[in-house]
């Protein structure tokens, strides 16, 4: 089974290809990398794995995996030019902090793993899952929820017994599996607005997530209020203020150009769009 699974799960790598190519003119990039090293992770976990019976301890390989998936959340809350490389050495740090217990117990025998450990690392991964819950990407958002919950559990939870931690472990390798491509159908089967507006907010948000979404937001409402136009932009797209009539063609344009300058630092945005 653990076969089967570690098949399925290469084939992740198209879907990951995809939103590299997609992402190369974005700041995103460097999120999708710190993605691609979570993906090879659990590629060396389900390739070394064994059942959690013959596992006396901590897998390593799977923590490792666990912390990558929570820096590759993080890195998406620096992705806006120009210090999206210098966010590197913050999401670095976090993963040293991440690992240290981990290499303290190999390498000096100390057992640091503690309850307080494994509650960071929770909350660290549950960052990256809460900013893709509210955008198209939900689907996989709550599919990794699943898998990295079920890979915590196996973790720090072994009083549950080895039967029912396999069982744990075989449906969080499950949703893992699935995880990429519920990302790429999700993406596919979006629907496009109508307007230009709504096209560049929603390619946008779907992609960035909460933080930055909410961001651009209220900057794009700010500058709305300060230009006086009768709109105000909402999590689903623009949106009249009142029963106010639409506004003309050369504020319509005006508008997409103030969304374009906002998302200027975090994606080379077309001309054309």
């Amino acid at each position: 089974m653990r076969l089967i699974f570690l098949l399925v799960f290469l084939t992740g790598g198209w879907p990951l290809a995809r939103a590299w190519l997609a992402n190369r003119g974005t700041a995103l990039i460097q999120a999708i990398h710190w993605a691609i090293a979570a993906w090879l992770a659990w590629a060396l976990t389900l390739l070394l794995g064994e059942s959690v019976a013959s596992q006396p301890d901590v897998d390593p390989a799977r923590y490792l995996a666990l912390c990558l998936t929570g820096c590759s959340g993080i890195a998406v809350l620096g992705a806006r030019r120009p210090h999206v490389g210098a966010w590197n050495f913050v999401v670095l740090g976090l993963l040293a902090v991440l690992v240290w217990p981990l290499a303290e117990k190999i390498f000096a025998n100390k057992e640091s793993l503690g309850t307080l450990r494994f509650a960071f690392l929770g909350a660290t991964v549950a960052v990256g899952i809460l900013n893709y819950l509210p955008t198209r990407m939900v689907g996989a958002s709550l599919l990794l929820a699943l898998a990295s919950a079920g890979e915590m559990i196996v973790l720090c939870a072994p009083e549950l017994g080895a039967d029912r931690l396999d069982a744990i472990d075989l449906l969080a390798q499950a949703c893992l599996v699935l995880t990429p491509w519920t990302a790429w159908a999700s993406w596919q089967g979006r629907s496009t607005p109508t307007n230009r507006f709504d096209q560049l907010w929603l390619h946008f948000r779907n992609r960035f997530g909460l933080v930055w979404g909410q961001r651009v937001r209220e900057q794009f409402n700010h500058s709305a209020r300060h230009a006086g136009w009768p709109v105000w932009l909402s999590w689903q797209g623009l949106r009249r203020a009142g029963l106010v009539t639409d506004p003309d063609l050369a504020a319509q344009e005006d508008m997409v150009d103030t969304l374009k300058g906002l998302l200027s630092r975090f994606e080379d945005v077309p001309r054309n769009w």
